[in-house]
């Protein structure tokens, strides 16, 4: 069996220097790192990952926490595509640890059982009592979301939710909408109010108000979408299009539009959130807003790396992620019958 001593004499380095290329230490030179890893592959060289962890005080394992149930996380694709991002940039070097489940959980456990070297968490609601410990211990941590709009204290990656919602407008107002209801997600999600902000901030650059009575808030993945549509269908001056949290959420509300007799998108237009593989083969394909959940899983692996090999505590950083809005055929110029409709019922109101 390939030993440490072995590729240390092919490559014409020291031990000591192996030892920092299979812990990924960010002080070997380049090119020194080239020639010992190509020596490590023409040997096949494989570390004792026990013993290098005993000796060390390292798992060689990240924990990858995502506050949802298998269910949701395996049946929608955005959150495969961010594991995919996270799983090909740690690159071997870690292995993966996947704690999925609704609930608040004691994040330092993780750590004090000695079962990972860092984490990345996702979907966190902002109110979690645990946050607050893990910042405090400055262990090894990164967000794929924003906890709140002043974070400073953690490492995230995060889409820009609120430009998204703004991108959205643009497009819904140029075809005439100017009653626009939202289905935000989660009330206890930071990304729910970004969006929620992005549309309110979007309506005022038009001289428009978003009516907070076409807001709603609803839990990810529980149906909540057909529920919520026909809530704020039910006001008394409904709206022309619906902006909803994801792409099953906008699935979920043409659905019940569909019920309540109303055509997508002649009648109302939605539009959906992720551009998931879920969009483009829906009838009709929908209009969503990208977010790019590989780019998003692997940057926040890369920062994870960074900080478990650093020696020296490092200043937070902080990823935003730009959106794009795609265009398919859920979206249409607003039906003149209802906006007539509606300014009259307005009228009436006012009167």
């Amino acid at each position: 069996m390939t030993s440490l001593r072995d590729v240390a004499r092919v490559a014409g380095v020291s031990m000591k220097t192996v030892s920092r290329v299979v812990n990924n230490d960010p002080k070997v030179a380049p090119a020194t790192r080239q020639r010992v890893q190509q020596v490590i592959e023409e040997m096949n060289y494989r570390p004792n990952l026990l013993a290098r962890g005993l000796a060390n005080g390292k798992t060689s394992t990240a924990g990858i926490v995502i506050n949802l149930t298998a269910d949701d996380v395996f049946g929608y694709p955005l959150f495969s595509d961010s594991l995919r991002g996270i799983a090909e940039a740690l690159n071997n070097r870690l292995d993966m640890l996947l704690h999925l489940g609704h609930g608040k959980f004691p994040y330092l456990d993780l750590f004090h059982r000695h079962r990972v070297d860092g984490l990345i968490l996702m979907n966190i609601p902002m109110d979690d009592p645990n946050l607050r410990g893990l910042l405090d211990s400055g262990l090894p941590c990164v967000f794929t979301c924003r906890l709140a709009a002043d974070e400073t204290r953690a490492n995230w990656v995060d889409p820009d939710f609120a430009s998204g919602a703004e991108q959205v407008i643009d497009h819904l107002v140029a075809l005439g909408h100017t009653r626009i209801g939202v289905l935000a997600g989660p009330n206890h999600l930071f990304s729910a109010h970004e969006r929620v902000r992005g549309v309110r901030e979007g309506l005022k650059r038009y001289g428009l108000e978003l009516d907070e009575r076409l807001v709603c808030y609803g839990e990810l993945f529980t149906g909540s979408g057909r529920r919520l549509a026909k809530h704020i269908m039910a006001q008394p001056d409904p709206p022309t299009a619906l902006i909803c949290s994801d792409d099953l959420m906008a699935c979920e509300a043409i659905y019940a539009l569909h019920e309540l007799g109303y055509d997508v998108p002649d009648d109302v237009s939605v539009v959906g959130w992720d551009d998931s593989s879920l969009a483009p083969v829906f009838r009709p394909p929908l209009t969503s807003v990208r977010q790019d959940a590989y780019q998003k899983g692997a940057l926040a692996a890369k920062r994870l790396l960074q900080l478990i090999a650093a020696t020296d505590p490092e200043p937070p950083q902080q990823t935003l992620l730009p959106m794009s809005l795609i265009i398919r055929e859920s979206t249409a110029r607003v039906n003149q019958r209802r906006e007539n409709y509606s300014a009259q019922q307005v009228a009436k109101t006012g009167s």
